[in-house]
Parts: C-alpha cells; structure tokens; sequence
C-alpha cells in the first residue's frame, strides 16, 4: 500500500509540470499576440561587385566615405566605408525605411554623414550599423552581406 502512494504521489507531481509548463506556453503566446510584428522589407536578389581600382568609386578608399547604388536592392543600397584594413571594413544597407518597408520611402544621408534619415516619417538610423537612431522606425535597415578582396568589394543576399 505504501509503494501505490509513492507511485501515485510521483505520477501527480509529473501531472502538475506537465500542466503548468502548459499554462506558461499558453500565457506567452497570448502575451506575444498584442505586440507588433516586422514587416521585412521586400527580399531582392542583390549580387553586385565595386571596383575600388574604378576612378569614380576612389573616394572608398578613405573610412567614412560611402557610395549610393540607386538601382541595387529594394529602393536602393548605400555602400558605407567604416575602417581601414579590418574585415568588416564595409556595410550595405537598404535605402527602405523599416517604418513602413511596402511603401515608397528611402532613407537619405543627411548633413552631418552620420545618419540615415526618411524624409516621410523622420526616423533616423546609424550610417555605421544601420540601427535606429530615433523613431519613429522600430527595426534596424536590411544589411546585405559584404566581402572585400584586394580591389573589390561583393555585395550580396
């Protein structure tokens, strides 16, 4: 009688985790329900190489420099220079503001060459990482993948 109480005592514990564990599931899944999802920005094949050795493309030979691609990605891709030497010395971002990626706005340098900013809805993003700056944009620009080989730099999904 003694072992059927233990038996049945264990058999109720592993009862109570199952239902337990099942009633946090169901509680993050609702909680999760209210909060507002990413629309990603529209996918598009990108596969485009700079030539650094081209003459018009010698300014990214210096840190802080950057080439727009107006024809590249989905509204465009800034091709922004960070460091000399190091093997993220570039990034690619998308000109598509992530406030509202199906529309028709594009993010523009602005004055200073530090930030990205939309003209519709004023969010700013960081030209070095493409994070938001200021809102109201949530969502950090796409970044495409870079690599860099002795004179070119390969831009790509």
């Amino acid at each position: 009688m003694n072992a059927w109480f233990r038996l049945n005592k264990t058999i109720m514990s592993y009862k109570s985790i199952i239902y337990l564990s099942g009633l946090l599931l169901m509680a993050g899944v609702f909680h999760s329900c209210g909060k507002e999802r990413q629309v990603p920005v529209p996918y598009v094949y990108v596969n485009y190489t700079v030539y650094l050795n081209n003459p018009s493309n010698n300014n990214l030979r210096v840190p802080g420099s950057y080439l727009l691609l107006p024809n590249e990605g989905n509204q465009g891709i800034i091709l922004y220079r960070r460091t000399l030497g190091e093997t993220d010395d570039f990034i690619a971002l998308d000109l598509t503001c992530t406030n509202e990626p199906l529309g028709t706005c594009k993010v523009a340098v602005d004055e200073t060459g530090f930030y990205l900013v939309c003209p519709c809805c004023g969010s700013k993003f960081s030209i070095w990482d493409g994070l938001v700056a200021a809102g109201p944009a949530r969502w950090s620009l796409k970044e495409y993948t870079t690599s860099l080989t002795i004179s070119t730099v390969r831009i790509y999904n």
